[in-house]
């Protein structure tokens, strides 16, 4: 199969399902949209990598991304709604609803996981679906990561920093010098790289 996702952790669909029973129990943007939570159906899990502005600024590319949690898109009546995030231990367990999000890379993932599984080297090739976050620079973007001998596909989502065009595919180098300029930008404004007279 071209496209894979994360081994999903022990007890994480059920830890959403509690999250989101506990949800209906209370005013939320679900709710307010009289989302019927018994037939929430919680999707295939997906790795999330976060990228940091001093790694990248320091000369790090994707291979800096720390593995956070696992996200799941959540979906009802034909829509998705949420996204589920949970992190995970060590031993593979799911311990903790850490958010659920329903903001606007809900639905662009949605959109960016059908169109990436049309993308000819998808086709001929088997990677894993990761998300990949940098949140310094707002953005959010499927990474599918290959197998051994292939080469990366970074995939920004709708929208996407004025650096990059969202849905559309990079090579994780171009990726990456694309980036590196707002990753510099952002490490010299915390302080964590020296400024350059």
């Amino acid at each position: 199969m071209p496209l894979r996702f994360a081994k999903e952790p022990n007890n994480g669909t059920s830890l959403v399902e509690k999250a989101l029973n506990k949800l209906s129990t209370r005013t939320s943007p679900l709710s307010e949209r009289a989302v019927d939570f018994s037939a929430l159906q919680i999707n295939q899990p997906q790795a999330v990598y976060d990228l940091h502005a001093d790694a990248v600024a320091g000369g790090g590319g994707l291979e800096s991304a720390t593995f956070t949690g696992i996200r799941y898109l959540v979906g009802g009546g034909g829509a998705n709604l949420a996204a589920a995030e949970v992190l995970v231990d060590g031993k593979g367990n799911a311990t903790l609803v850490a958010n659920l999000n329903y903001g606007q890379f809900v639905e662009a993932t949605a959109r960016a996981l059908a169109q990436v599984a049309t993308l000819a080297p998808v086709n001929s090739g088997s990677y894993e679906v990761r998300l990949l976050r940098f949140s310094a620079i707002a953005l959010m973007a499927l990474w599918l990561k290959s197998d051994p001998g292939g080469a990366d596909i970074v995939y920004p989502l709708a929208p996407a920093p004025d650096v990059l065009k969202a849905e559309h595919s990079y090579s994780a180098d171009d990726f990456v010098k694309a980036i590196l300029p707002l990753a510099q930008q952002r490490a010299v404004k915390k302080g964590l790289l020296p400024t350059i007279p």
